[in-house]
């Protein structure tokens, strides 16, 4: 394929790392640092862009180039905070996500524009095969009488899924959206649910189509489409086991009074709102909240809470934490979502949200 990025283009482990724009911007604002962070699979890479950021990209500028040692789990998770400590003009280059949906905050203020000194570098994925997948899924579509389909992606991926788009149009296929998927950001493809026989999501792993089947509650079928095993698989059995987990952990809520309320200490996972509004909820029906603020939450930190403060906690900093990471934790843990269903009383089993 054609580069275009004014030299500024390097490709590792066939991911396509575009850094024309930071490079643009260093000419113009002469920072004096630049801060570089990555998803858990490519912080490895980030000594080998540091130099060629250093070496082959910023014209012998006089710029450190600082690496971020801690993954970035999305663009919720900034280091706005490592940028001014570093040096108040600097740069933070975030690799591998795209732009955040909800508000970032930062300063005491939050906002929906992405601060000036934060650039994107969406490390495209040069591999998949476009012609074998999108067969595989006419296949499919084609031995379940499927007609209309929605496409989410993660960032990496959007090339190929508009690739694969096109093909499934040209087969017949009506094909009404093309758009990326965050892990806690389904609304564009929700809204359409009536308008598509099953959805198809472009992804490596699990974490985003069962995102999505959570969020439509399991109303349609999800297609796993992964460009890495050039496999594709429907979810729909996934999706339930984990329904049903999620309701069997919001029965062992109903009868709380106590809540501990985590709010996220990272730009994107500050959402007092929110936690607001579950306080209304906490209030109106008698109980007892606390608002607790982490960084980073894990059932070991949870442990260092006294075990009889909390009968149930609820994550309003990161809602994939309830269902990955603490989802049998000994005590339950609710999303934001699920906390306003066990605190309205009616959990009959029709009335599930994701993740707000």
């Amino acid at each position: 394929m054609e580069l275009n990025c004014g030299g500024c283009c390097i490709v590792l482990d066939d991911y396509l790392f575009d850094f024309s724009r930071v490079a643009e911007a260093v000419k113009k604002a002469r920072p004096a640092a630049i801060v570089l962070e990555a998803p858990q699979g490519m912080v490895r890479l980030l000594e080998r862009l540091a130099s060629f950021l250093t070496d082959e990209c910023l014209d012998k500028q006089d710029v450190d180039v600082y690496i971020r040692l801690e993954p970035s789990f999305g663009s919720c998770s900034l280091s706005l905070d490592a940028v001014e400590l570093v040096n108040g003009n600097s740069i933070l280059v975030h690799i591998g996500h795209g732009e955040y949906a909800y508000p970032l905050c930062a300063g005491g203020a939050c906002s929906r524009k992405l601060p000036r000194n934060v650039y994107l570098v969406e490390a495209e994925y040069l591999g998949g095969d476009a012609e074998l997948l999108a067969h595989k899924v006419v296949e499919t579509f084609s031995e379940n009488g499927w007609s209309s389909t929605a496409i989410g992606y993660s960032i990496q991926h959007k090339r190929l899924a508009e690739k694969i788009a096109v093909i499934l149009a040209d087969k017949g296929i009506d094909v009404v959206l093309v758009d990326s998927l965050l892990g806690c950001y389904y609304y564009k493809h929700v809204k359409l649910r009536e308008s598509v026989d099953a959805y198809i999501v472009v992804a490596g792993g699990y974490f985003h189509a069962l995102g999505l089947g959570l969020a439509l509650a399991g109303a349609k079928p999800v297609l796993r489409v992964d460009p890495y095993t050039s496999s594709i698989e429907d979810i729909s059995s996934l999706v339930a086991r984990t329904l049903a987990k999620r309701y069997w952990v919001m029965r062992q809520a109903v009868e709380a009074s106590r809540f501990g309320i985590v709010l996220g200490l990272l730009p994107g996972q500050y959402r007092p709102w929110i936690a607001e509004h579950i306080v209304r909820l906490v209030k109106k029906r008698g109980g007892r909240y606390r608002f607790i603020l982490a960084r980073y939450v894990t059932r070991e930190y949870l442990d260092n809470l006294s075990p009889d403060d909390y009968d149930v906690f609820v994550m309003v900093s990161c809602p994939r934490l309830a269902i990955e990471d603490l989802s049998d934790y000994w005590k339950p843990v609710l999303t934001p979502a699920e906390a306003r269903i066990v605190l309205s009383g009616d959990i009959t089993g029709s009335n599930y949200t994701f993740p707000w």
